[in-house]
């Protein structure tokens, strides 16, 4: 009984048939690799912050740089736009629910000034500290003016403190120096020729001597 038990259980072993999952002696396993399908620079993200629809697209820089981190350009519908970023995600392998995930980090609120949408800036980048763009700027060109028209008093100030002195005329000139950067210049003449203005341009070491305008105080 022993002995028969023994070889029907060794015929069983013998006809069972190899698992789906074992691999053949001799054959090398084959490693499954996930494959990915890069981002396009076109493509466009949607999000929904209350009733507000927030658009985003991938920013260009991250095209230009091998293992640059994901960043987005998000934009509201009413003009302005802010920046966010995934350095730990590189944008070969990123996918379309990165990006979504990412969008959606970025809350709105209204503005503080207006009340329509504006960017959340503990939530992401951004200058305009609860404004909507409209607003910043509006607040922004207020302040240029103020200072031009600061710089404008000043001007006309210093004219009459010269003409005061004799001088005639202020030359209003751009010095381009051969290295760094141009800066503006004034200087106050009497009855200057264009020899005179060239002359002194040229001390200023000027690559261009003929930017300037003469004007009469």
């Amino acid at each position: 009984m022993n002995g028969s038990s023994t070889a029907a259980t060794s015929c069983d072993a013998a006809h069972q048939k190899p698992s789906r999952d074992a691999i053949p002696l001799g054959v090398a396993p084959r490693l499954l690799l996930r494959s990915y399908t890069m981002l396009s620079r076109n493509q466009k993200f949607t999000a929904i912050q209350g009733d507000v629809e927030l658009t985003a697209e991938i920013s260009p820089c991250v095209f230009m740089y091998p293992g640059y981190g994901l960043q987005l350009t998000v934009k509201l519908p009413n003009g302005g736009n802010t920046i966010v970023s995934r350095k730990d995600i590189p944008i070969e392998t990123a996918t379309e629910q990165d990006c979504q995930a990412l969008m959606e980090t970025v809350k709105v609120l209204p503005c503080k000034t207006c009340q329509k949408p504006a960017f959340d800036p503990s939530t992401c980048r951004t200058n305009r500290d609860g404004d909507c763009e409209s607003c910043f700027m509006a607040k922004l060109n207020a302040e240029f003016e103020k200072d031009m028209k600061k710089e404008d008093d000043k001007l006309k100030r210093d004219d009459a403190k010269y003409k005061a002195r004799g001088y005639t005329h202020r030359v209003h000139a751009w010095i381009h120096p051969p290295s760094g950067s141009d800066y503006e210049l004034m200087m106050w003449m009497i009855n200057p020729t264009p020899e005179q203005i060239t002359a002194e341009l040229k001390k200023k070491k000027s690559a261009d001597t003929t930017d300037y305008k003469l004007i009469e105080l």
